[in-house]
């Protein structure tokens, strides 16, 4: 069997790692810094040469806005660009029928992305809500671009990760707050990856999103073909050679 490349060594990533066992091929915070888009191709020229899956799940949730040595904004590389570019470069080395698993919110937000070539994502919940939104804009043209592939994005609903521990932007009693509740009300880690383990490595699926337990979801009519066709030309446009030297 071929490896399964994943992103995120802790929280749900961690968890997706453990069950996969010797499959897995992890890209973690001591291997990259997937908020640079010059170390998410550092990781991708070192993935193996071939890959079953890539089952994205390293993010961050911030109420403010962080821009990056490479002068993008933090949370929507970490959450969603690195994302693009990783799955990018390694569809080369896919299976003909592999697998992109992408844990984001499915469908849970509105459409806050605004402009997406923008180097700056507002404020408040709007930083982190536009990636979750880029990410289902971004499964649905995947899926239609590369119908080979199989691409599912999972709300894995809550679960007790450090997400909120270790959030930008957030006051300190608000963050103790939602952490204490998230541990307290959050599913284990090892269920919450049941899903995406599942949705990798399991009996084939069709692309779509997927809810807790692997029930699907219904992909909201804002998730449109104009609002997919300008993201991935913005997302195009954002990793070009001129920015992370290297042509895809």
């Amino acid at each position: 069997m071929d490896k399964v490349l994943v992103t995120g060594s802790t929280g749900i990533g961690g968890a997706v790692a453990a069950a996969l066992g010797e499959r897995a091929v992890t890209v973690g915070r001591s291997r990259a810094d997937l908020s640079l888009l010059s170390e998410t191709v550092r990781a991708a020229a070192e993935a193996p040469r071939r890959l079953d899956a890539i089952v994205c799940c390293a993010g961050v949730f911030s109420l403010r806005a962080e821009t990056t040595a490479e002068g993008l904004e933090r949370s929507f590389v970490l959450n969603y660009l690195s994302r693009f570019l990783l799955v990018r470069l390694l569809l080369p080395r896919l299976a003909p029928d592999g697998r992109v698993v992408l844990v984001a919110a499915a469908g849970r937000y509105p459409d806050t992305l605004g402009d997406a070539r923008a180097l700056r994502g507002g404020r408040g919940l709007r930083i982190s809500g536009r990636t979750q939104f880029a990410n289902d804009l971004f499964a649905v043209e995947l899926a239609a671009r590369y119908p080979g592939l199989a691409v599912s994005c999972v709300y894995p609903g809550l679960v007790a990760t450090r997400v909120f521990r270790d959030a930008h932007g957030v006051p300190g009693p608000l963050r103790g707050i939602l952490d204490a509740a998230q541990r307290r009300f959050g599913a284990d880690p090892a269920v919450a990856a049941e899903v995406p383990v599942r949705l990798a490595t399991g009996p084939r699926l069709p692309s779509g999103f997927y809810g807790p337990g692997g029930r699907p979801l219904p992909i909201p009519a804002r998730v449109s073909a104009a609002r997919r066709a300008e993201l991935w030309a913005a997302s195009e446009d954002l990793t070009s050679v001129s920015r992370c030297g290297v042509s895809r």
